[in-house]
């Protein structure tokens, strides 16, 4: 017991000695998520075996320095309702999954991957193939006769059910081949990167070329011997009626028909959206068919392709921006599901026109702004923007009409707020985030972040140095000259006159005059600074990388260091007095002082993802954002009353 006691107390001392030692009453909160990503995963495709049994396939791309790229297989036996991750045992993403029974089915991948297995996934066995090429599609038209198709001109075919494969005399110009599709053991068509369509009526033992485009093919289908597809870059939609033998290109001059056809403009004055990649298709009869693409993109066609309707993606689609799509199932004319990035799984019942989402996507959460204890605003990528009405509770998604990145959001009350994003974008909305208006701003510039001291008096820092102000609102802003053209990353201001903005080059920029002149208060080398905050006019500290914290209390014209002996980046800060403040960084950072930052404590968040943001309402009630999605909430360990 007493060899326990000293341990103890030698570990204490240790903090003590690393961190700083505080109020010894101080008792440690708890952060924990209240939103979260259900999948961390890019997924590229997704096959239904019948309307309960299917499988999505994909990679994550790692949050953070602990977690690298791995591969992701996951399965549902209730359509979509619940879904399991599946045990892939490789890091390589996935590509395509295709099953020929309710418990036999194929994965390829990059590395020249190939799984198998006959138990609907509960193990999946490695084949080798003897290539590292990265494999793209496969296609079995019976158990036993598939094929598959990478990089390189890589073809390969199996007739004993996967247990050989042999490549193709063909070696189709060292091509990167994208899709294939069979339509029997003899009839088959495989497309390539480069444009090029390979037909073979002989099992592959010859082929014929044809390039209709000269861009990107990513899928090729066919119903019957007369009627076939494909799907590429530039919103590319091939079809033929005669076997192949030539090719309509059903989507040609669709950039110009696109405020009609596809989607609508962002604003008056700008040219149609740039093009989409349509990724996968699927057909259940030659008449009604579906396509997946860029932007969020699903088109149908119920006419064997002669028109396609534009359900939802681009600037059309509420809520804001939108996810790449890149795999498509239908089981029959109304259910089917759609896969991308962020973790999306969407699914439909009424043939595509409305879509629900059975994940918790994983945007990258930016900035947040709170009003009360209960009511919040979160934005992010993809023109993302968030409200809670119970504390963080639950969430839901606003239009925010954009599709740009947010960077920064400062709401002022319930009712008015701002968001600002790349290109010179920003929002505002005066009936709690119902509507949002773009104000006219005069810069291309991401806009970084934003501080409204009232409802009409603000600020916008961002790139290349911008500065911008508005006395009225943000109905109009206008330009201050910063004498810098580092990009700026941190704002605040304590009162009308004296503001601070921070950025990279190690730049601290003060004001004393509302912005009307802006001068370097100090420059500490090629350090980026990404975050500043001021209780007074003369008490502020900044943040930014290798664990850097500095504190001045004389209004800047003295900065001193604060150790914290990290070397992550430190993204944002906020204090609650002069003694109260939090940090918050990457790899699932967050540090505390209660003496104005002369120890910070680290407190535990169970998370390695990069963390964003903070805000506190009080010292018993605040929120962080993070990437993948991630938002956690600070629960207080309060003294029970005696």
């Amino acid at each position: 017991m007493l060899n326990l006691f000293k341990l103890l107390s030698f570990t204490i001392l240790l903090a003590c000695l690393n961190f700083g030692c505080q109020d010894a009453s101080h008792k440690s909160g708890r952060w924990q998520p209240v939103r979260q990503a259900d999948w961390k995963t890019r997924f590229h495709d997704v096959f239904f075996f019948d309307k309960k049994n299917g499988w999505a396939v994909g990679n994550n791309e790692g949050s953070s320095l602990e977690e690298e790229i791995s591969s992701v297989i996951v399965a549902t036996q209730d359509g979509g309702k619940s879904w399991q991750p599946q045990e892939s045992r490789t890091p390589y993403a996935l590509k395509k999954v295709q099953f020929t029974s309710v418990n036999s089915g194929w994965v390829v991948g990059d590395n020249g991957l190939v799984l198998f297995t006959n138990d609907s996934g509960h193990n999946w066995q490695p084949h080798s193939i003897d290539t590292f090429n990265n494999l793209y599609d496969v296609y079995f038209i019976n158990p036993q006769t598939g094929w598959i198709v990478g990089d390189y001109g890589l073809a390969l075919y199996t007739n004993n059910g996967g247990q050989t494969w042999k490549s193709t005399d063909e070696k189709f110009r060292e091509h990167a081949l994208r899709g294939v599709f069979f339509l029997d053991s003899q009839t088959g068509w495989i497309v390539t990167y480069e444009g090029y369509i390979y037909q073979t009526v002989d099992s592959g033992q010859n082929w014929i070329r044809k390039r209709p485009v000269g861009y990107e093919l990513t899928s090729v289908y066919f119903i019957d011997r007369q009627n076939g597809w494909i799907t590429g870059n530039k919103r590319t939609i091939l079809r033929s009626q005669d076997g192949g033998e030539s090719w309509q290109y059903v989507t040609e001059g669709s950039n110009e028909r696109h405020e009609i056809s596809y989607g609508q403009r962002l604003k008056t004055g700008d040219e149609p959206l740039h093009s989409f990649i349509l990724f996968e298709m699927s057909f259940v009869s030659d008449q009604t068919g579906w396509i997946v693409g860029d932007l969020g993109v699903i088109l149908k066609t119920e006419d064997g392709g002669n028109t396609w309707q534009h359900l939802r993606g681009g600037h059309r689609q509420i809520p804001g921006g939108d996810v790449v799509l890149q795999g498509v199932h239908f089981v029959d004319n109304y259910e089917g599901w759609a896969v991308g990035e962020f973790g999306t799984i969407l699914h439909t019942q009424d043939g595509g026109h409305n879509w629900v989402s059975q994940s918790e996507p994983c945007y990258l959460l930016s900035d947040l702004s709170f009003v009360s204890t209960n009511i919040g605003y979160v934005v992010g990528d993809r023109g993302q923007i968030y409200i809670t009405k119970d504390s963080g509770k639950s969430w839901q998604s606003q239009n925010s009409g954009t599709m740009e990145c947010f960077m920064s959001a400062y709401f002022f009350d319930v009712e008015t707020g701002w968001a600002t994003a790349e290109w010179g974008t920003i929002l505002h909305t005066q009936d709690g985030g119902r509507n949002w208006q773009p104000q006219n701003i005069d810069t291309k510039n991401a806009l970084l972040r934003i501080f409204f001291l009232n409802k009409e008096k603000g600020w916008v820092t961002g790139n290349s140095g911008e500065i911008l102000k508005t006395e009225d609102g943000g109905n109009t802003w206008q330009h201050q000259s910063s004498g810098t053209n580092r990009d700026l990353f941190g704002l605040h201001f304590a009162n009308e006159k004296q503001g601070w903005a921070v950025g990279d080059g190690g730049l601290i920029l003060h004001t004393q005059d509302g912005g009307k002149k802006w001068k370097i208060q100090k420059r500490i080398g090629e350090r980026w600074l990404y975050s500043v905050y001021f209780v007074d006019e003369k008490k502020g500290w900044v943040v930014g990388i290798d664990g850097l914290i500095l504190h001045t209390q004389d209004g800047g014209k003295k900065w001193i260091v604060q150790p914290t002996r990290l070397k992550n980046f430190l993204k944002d800060v906020f204090f609650l007095d002069s003694n109260e403040g939090w940090v918050v960084g990457g790899e699932g950072v967050v540090l505390h002082t209660l003496n104005g930052g002369q120890n910070w404590r680290p407190e535990p968040t169970n998370s390695t993802y990069n963390l964003n943001a903070i805000f506190m309402i009080d010292r018993h009630n605040g929120w962080i954002v993070g990437d993948l999605g991630l938002i956690l909430k600070y629960s207080p360990n309060l003294e029970p009353k005696m």
